[in-house]
């Protein structure tokens, strides 16, 4: 039994998607994968389902397409992005990860006001630390259940959070605790 969806949708209205279609990219997300696949080949099959479901669904397909972002000497590459049919729309962004990196929080948090952004996180350990960026109230995040993927739990303490509201440890000073 697959677990229910969690999402935490962007706190700003206008940067939200649409729940039809995180529920087609968690359906696709979660889909059975092949036994005994290392940490890479997890990434690269759900880096290849999300291009496939792309495709189907009409969109312009770019996978590692470069961010324009460099840290250090390396220039950072988003996994995925889909640019839609119709010029007026925007193109939507995937950072696909199994742990929490802040790198990819802050290159989705930097991108132009042109795009939608989503981070799919498939980790047990979700322990942020907290952002500045003014990007990440546009920032949707969908975490999929490690065990819906086959991944078996390492046996470390992992803290869950609850979907539906934005995760309080991204906002310390704005959660209600914090004020």
């Amino acid at each position: 039994m697959h677990a229910p969806i969690s999402l935490w949708p962007a706190p700003d209205e206008d940067w939200r998607l649409p729940s039809s279609l995180i529920g087609q990219i968690h359906a696709r997300s979660i889909m059975p994968l092949p036994a005994k696949v290392s940490k890479l080949q997890r990434h690269n099959t759900l880096q290849a389902r999300m291009r496939e479901l792309g495709l189907e669904l009409g969109f312009e397909v770019q996978v590692e397409t470069p961010t324009g972002y460099r840290k250090l000497v390396r220039s950072g590459r988003f996994d995925l992005t889909w640019t839609p049919a119709d010029a007026g729309a925007k193109r939507i962004v995937f950072e696909i990860d199994s742990c929490w990196r802040h790198e990819s929080l802050l290159k989705l948090g930097r991108l132009s006001d042109g795009d939608l952004r989503l981070w799919i996180y498939y980790g047990q350990r979700p322990f942020p630390i907290e952002p500045t960026e003014p990007g990440f109230r546009k920032l949707n995040i969908l975490r999929i259940d490690p065990a819906d993927l086959g991944i078996r739990s390492s046996g470390r303490r992992s803290m869950l959070l609850a979907p539906g509201e934005w995760p309080a440890m991204l906002y310390p000073r704005r959660a209600e605790h914090g004020r």
